[in-house]
């Protein structure tokens, strides 16, 4: 029989604590909670939907704040989904940008249209364009203030920096991508979004971080406890059933680091030669390009995240 170690439990829980209360800290004593943009593909997996929960979680902790969701995949109820999750945080009136063109073979959903059930008012026909939604919003921010969380597909960001490269050079700070920065044939080029996977990597021109983590920070299930007009809990009932196993959480990475940066949660590297399939390539260091690495252990992550997703909506 195994015999639990009190102390390795004990200084796990420490260490926990102390990675849970600097960022606070950093960011009380910053006193201006970051800008942030969420583009998200919110389809096949369900990690898009636990990353808005932690961006949500974090607003409310005053570290974070929600000026957009562009959706960059297709599906009828993609829109009201997101609204659906915006309006139970309380926060309804955040615009949701939508791409119109071209997608080849759209991903379906187990949850989207369950989402479509709770409270919301916006839809997909009703909802503006990704690029209009940019135009506004940017335009309104100080210079230099806002990241973009990219957890999806290139094809909002390719129109963007093609239409508005002026605008995205003055008022984007930094590029967040779920994705590898070599080989990512997937959130770099699927649906046919390759071409503008590139023209992002050859145009962007503030500094874009990569990293494919999440994979083994597995969480979720505490979403069982959580109210059933929960949106969130409903989407991840829905993909892996009542049982509610854990899943990765890629995206939920994306939006960590997004929000607190590396802090004392990852490892900057900016080396090397960054490729997409398409064969493009580009040096890491030219534009100030990163990759992050883990520095604590998956578990500690997955405890960080899963706090924040089933944090309650302000009152």
């Amino acid at each position: 029989m195994k015999i639990a170690n009190p102390f390795r439990n004990t200084h796990m829980r420490f260490f926990l604590i102390l990675f849970l209360i600097v960022p606070a800290l950093m960011i009380a004593r910053e006193q201006q909670p970051k800008r942030v943009i969420y583009e998200t593909n919110m389809c096949l997996a369900v990690d898009d939907v636990g990353g808005l929960a932690v961006i949500h979680a974090l607003q409310n902790r005053g570290e974070a704040e929600l000026l957009a969701v562009c959706l960059n995949e297709v599906h009828p109820d993609g829109v009201a989904a997101i609204d659906a999750i915006n309006t139970w945080y309380g926060r309804g009136d955040i615009p949701v940008g939508v791409y119109r063109g071209p997608f080849p073979d759209p991903d379906t959903s187990a949850y989207l249209h369950d989402l479509t059930k709770f409270p919301h008012d916006l839809t997909d026909k009703s909802a503006p364009s990704a690029l209009e939604v940019y135009r506004k919003v940017l335009a309104e921010q100080p210079n230099h203030s806002v990241t973009i969380i990219s957890v999806g597909f290139m094809n909002n960001l390719g129109i963007l920096i093609k239409e508005e490269p002026k605008l995205v050079a003055k008022k984007v700070k930094e590029l967040v991508i779920m994705g590898a920065h070599n080989g990512d044939d997937h959130n770099l080029g699927f649906h046919n979004t390759v071409e503008a996977a590139q023209n992002v990597l050859e145009k962007w021109p503030s500094p874009i971080v990569f990293h494919h983590l999440g994979g083994d920070v597995m969480t979720g299930a505490r979403l069982k406890e959580t109210p059933a007009d929960n949106p969130v809990r409903m989407a991840y009932y829905k993909y892996s059933g009542s049982k509610f196993p854990d899943q990765p959480s890629f995206d939920q990475i994306t939006v960590l680091y997004g929000v607190r940066g590396a802090c004392n949660y990852f490892k900057k590297i900016s080396e090397g030669t960054g490729s997409i399939p398409s064969g493009f390539t580009w040096k890491m260091k030219t534009r100030g390009d990163a990759v992050l690495h883990y520095i604590l252990p998956a578990k500690a992550y997955a405890e960080i995240i899963e706090d924040l997703m089933v944090e309650a909506p302000k009152k």
